[in-house]
């Protein structure tokens, strides 16, 4: 990353790094400068405005008393507003999970969604 960056020709990468190490936790950020930073939540691209004020609200003091099934259910909020709100996204994903023991990714699974509502909303697809 730093020779291209060097030749001003930077890959345009956002990085999550998450792990744990002897016990302590660690979740941070680098981006295509090298601007780093650590935190309880990290969020990149349009989810660092949208589903960053998510994360905050239900995580950031209660970190450690959050069940696995609470941290999904968050998950699950914050990728189906970002669905929502960007046309280019998907509503399939994968969730990782880090423990002392290794690293877990999920089987690609598909997020419930409901458009019946935007039938009612004028300028809508071909409505005029």
């Amino acid at each position: 990353m730093y020779n291209r960056r060097s030749k001003f020709n930077p890959l345009w990468n956002s990085l999550v790094v998450g792990g744990i190490h002897k016990g302590d936790k660690f979740l941070g950020y680098v981006d295509l400068r090298g601007t780093t930073y650590q935190s309880t939540t990290i969020a990149t691209g349009f989810g660092a405005h949208l589903a960053q004020p998510i994360l905050r609200r239900r995580v950031e003091g209660r970190e450690d008393e959050l069940t696995e099934e609470e941290a999904v259910e968050i998950m699950n909020e914050c990728l189906r507003v970002l669905f929502y709100r960007d046309a280019r996204s998907m509503n399939k994903y994968q969730i990782a999970k880090i423990t002392e023991n290794g690293t877990h990714v999920s089987e690609p699974y598909q997020l419930e969604t409901e458009w019946g509502f935007a039938e009612n909303i004028r300028g809508y697809g071909g409505q005029r």
